[in-house]
C-alpha cells in the first residue's frame, strides 16, 4: 500500500511539473506572438506612409524610425547597453556624459552600400533598475528606404523580446511636390477652418490644402488638431487604416502632416509623422 501511495504522489508531482511547464511555455508563446504582432504593425504602418508620401514628397525622402521606452533591469549601464547592442548587432559602442548623466551609445549599419540603414541606440539610466531606451533607424539612400519597414520591424521586435516597453513612431521628410514658392500665392486665402468670410493671409495654408487633398486619396483621415502661421501649417488626424495610435488632447491620433517654408532653400518642406511627429520640421 505504501508503495502504491508513493507512486501516486510521484505521479501527482510529475503531473504538476508538466502542467507548470506547459503553462510557462504557453505564456512565453503568447508573449512572443504579441511582440511579433506589435512589430508587424509598425511595418504595415510605415509601408502605408511610404505609399502615401509618393504624391507629397518629390526627390529623396529622409525617413526616421524610432523605438523608445523604459526598460527595467538590474544590470549596470555597460552591461545593459552591451546586451542590447549584441541583440541589435551594433558594433560601435561608447559612453558620453549628457546633461550630467552617463549615456551608453551603440551604432552600426545594415545592408550593402546602395541600401544601407544606419542604427543608433541610446541607453540612459533613470533610476536604479530603470533605463530609458531609444533606438533610431535612418535610411541613407532611396533604395534603403524601401527596406526600412522590415528592418524597423526586426530591430523593434528584438527590443520588445528583451522586455523594453518600446513604442514605435516614424517620420518622412522632403521637398513638397507640386507646390510653388510662397511669393506666387495670393496675399490672402480662405481657410476651410476659418469662420465664414474670414480671409486668412497665409499662403502656406493654400499649399497645405493641396497636400492634404492628395493624402486623403490614400488614407481615410479625420482632422483633430491644427496649427498655422505665415510659414508653417501642421495638422494631426485620426486614421482608421493605421493601427498604431497615440492619445493627444483626449483624441486618438495616427498621423500628423506638416508643411514649412524653408527660408534657406526657399522651398516648402513637408513632414509626415506617425502617430505624431517627434522630429523638427
Amino acid at each position: 500500500m505504501k508503495n502504491r501511495w508513493g507512486i501516486l504522489m510521484m505521479a501527482i508531482v510529475a503531473g504538476a511539473i508538466i502542467i507548470k511547464s506547459l503553462n510557462t511555455a504557453g505564456t512565453a508563446a503568447m508573449a512572443d506572438a504579441a511582440y511579433s504582432a506589435e512589430a508587424a504593425s509598425s511595418r504595415t504602418q510605415l509601408r502605408q506612409l511610404l505609399a502615401a508620401s509618393e504624391g507629397l514628397i518629390q526627390g529623396s525622402r529622409q525617413a526616421t524610425v524610432k523605438w523608445q521606452g523604459e526598460w527595467h533591469t538590474m544590470l549596470s549601464l555597460e552591461e545593459a547597453g552591451e546586451l542590447l547592442a549584441d541583440r541589435l548587432g551594433l558594433a560601435d559602442r561608447y559612453t558620453e556624459k549628457v546633461h550630467g548623466n552617463q549615456v551608453f551609445y551603440a551604432e552600426g549599419a545594415s545592408g550593402r552600400a546602395e541600401d544601407i540603414i544606419h542604427g543608433k541606440l541610446a541607453l540612459t539610466l533613470q533610476e536604479e533598475g530603470s533605463y530609458y531606451v531609444i533606438l533610431r533607424l535612418e535610411n541613407r539612400t532611396d533604395e534603403s528606404l524601401q527596406r526600412l519597414p522590415e528592418a524597423g520591424e526586426s530591430w523593434g521586435e528584438a527590443l520588445l523580446r528583451e522586455g523594453v516597453r518600446a513604442k514605435w513612431n516614424a517620420a518622412l521628410q522632403g521637398e513638397a511636390a507640386g507646390v510653388v514658392s510662397a511669393p506666387e500665392w495670393p496675399d490672402s486665402w480662405q481657410d476651410d477652418t476659418a469662420g465664414a468670410g474670414e480671409a486668412n493671409p497665409m499662403p502656406a495654408l493654400a499649399a497645405f490644402a493641396k497636400l492634404e487633398s492628395r493624402m486623403k486619396e490614400q488614407l481615410k483621415l479625420r482632422a483633430e488638431e491644427s496649427f498655422a502661421d505665415e510659414r508653417t501649417v501642421s495638422r494631426s488626424y485620426a486614421a482608421e487604416d493605421l493601427p498604431i495610435k497615440a492619445r493627444s488632447a483626449g483624441q486618438e491620433i495616427s498621423l500628423q502632416l506638416a508643411l514649412h517654408w524653408n527660408t534657406e532653400s526657399e522651398r516648402y518642406d513637408v513632414s509626415i509623422g506617425s502617430p505624431l511627429l517627434t522630429v523638427e520640421y
